[in-house]
């Protein structure tokens, strides 16, 4: 294992140790967002301020797809013991990480994300905070989905989540003596 990492340069090391840690780094850079959304920061921050967090989200999101093409060692030593207790445990997770990808559910919900900027009001920035929140739970989903995603109902046989019965058919059977 020491030949791998000594062939890896250590920027790669780091962006890979990195995007084991991008999941949090990318919901805490929305609740950033949420934050300068409901107190803007005063004079040039303002506008830097905003810029900085977009490009971390960025980076962050990179990071994040880049990790999820493989399972590194921190991802196996965190996978629980009971993997199948705990899927049953993320149903909603599952649903959300295999419908939040179909067009039914996803324009309606990119046209509430983004039409949720144009609230002025008080109230209209509370519920732009609770629709930009929600975009935290749907990371979350997403990284439930990837580690458990062997013990997923609907990755699985069932696709629906429904318990599938899989007995092999009965093959026929010939009692026949060859002469």
């Amino acid at each position: 294992m020491t030949s791998f990492y000594a062939d890896v340069p250590r920027t790669q090391r780091m962006a890979d140790r990195l995007g084991h840690y991008s999941t949090g780094m990318l919901m805490g850079a929305i609740g950033g967002a949420i934050a300068i959304g409901l107190f803007p920061p005063p004079g040039l921050l303002a506008i830097t301020l905003p810029v900085l967090l977009f490009a971390f989200v960025i980076v962050s999101w990179l990071l994040m797809r880049h990790h999820d093409r493989r399972l590194c060692e921190h991802c196996v030593l965190s996978m629980p013991l009971n993997p199948s207790e705990q899927a049953n445990r993320f149903q909603r997770r599952f649903w959300l990480a295999h419908t939040g990808s179909e067009p039914r559910f996803l324009i309606p919900y990119l046209a509430a994300l983004i039409g949720s900027n144009f609230l002025t009001t008080t109230l209209g920035r509370v519920a732009w905070a609770v629709i930009q929140s929600s975009m935290i739970y749907l990371v979350l989903a997403n990284t439930t989905h990837r580690r458990l995603q062997p013990w997923c109902p609907w990755c699985s046989g069932g696709g629906g989540g429904e318990e599938v019965d899989e007995t092999p058919p009965v093959l026929p059977n010939d009692d026949r003596q060859l002469a």
